[in-house]
């Protein structure tokens, strides 16, 4: 997938989560959720310009997407200034956005070694190319309508924005 159908593609992901972390915490912790979620949906793909690192390497791993967990887990503690539970948020969230870039690559005919360099295991469904462009646009178009549509049906409930993070 490129960027565009990688972004959809997490964001339609997300969105489902938008109304059950509104009601948990607040309208805020699920629009920060929907921030990750979105955000990192290309980092994986910082691989490509690196000179010696391959495309598809270690950025596309399951240790990659823990590290980006931690990591995420960490700034959504200090952002929330909150208990151990944001930090959980923030780290599923995290991770489960790598894993998602993760999945829209596996679809594609050059796959992924998940587990590098612990297993040479390669997934691949092969379904359709990463530049086809149909794909990425519809991955866009249904993501962003998904998300936005459950982030409006949130803000609808709430009727306002609920407490601060």
């Amino acid at each position: 997938m490129y960027r565009g159908g990688h972004v959809g593609f997490n964001a339609l992901l997300y969105a489902p989560f938008v109304p059950p972390v509104s009601r948990v915490w607040s309208l805020e912790m699920a629009l920060l959720g929907a921030v990750l979620a979105v955000g990192l949906a290309n980092l994986p793909d910082i691989d490509q310009p690196l000179p010696r690192i391959p495309h598809r390497g270690p950025t596309h791993t399951i240790w990659f997407a823990l590290l980006v967990g931690l990591l995420a887990g960490v700034a959504t503690a200090q952002v929330a200034r909150s208990t151990p539970l944001a930090f959980r948020f923030g780290f599923v969230v995290g991770t489960g956005s790598i894993v998602a870039h993760l999945a829209g690559d596996v679809v594609t005919p050059m796959g992924i070694s998940p587990f590098a360099p612990l297993s040479r295991y390669h997934v691949t469904l092969d379904w359709f190319k990463s530049k086809n462009g149909r794909i990425n646009r519809a991955f866009l178009l249904l993501g962003a309508t998904a998300l936005l549509a459950s982030l409006g049906l949130t803000i609808g409930r709430l009727g306002t924005v609920g407490p601060a993070v």
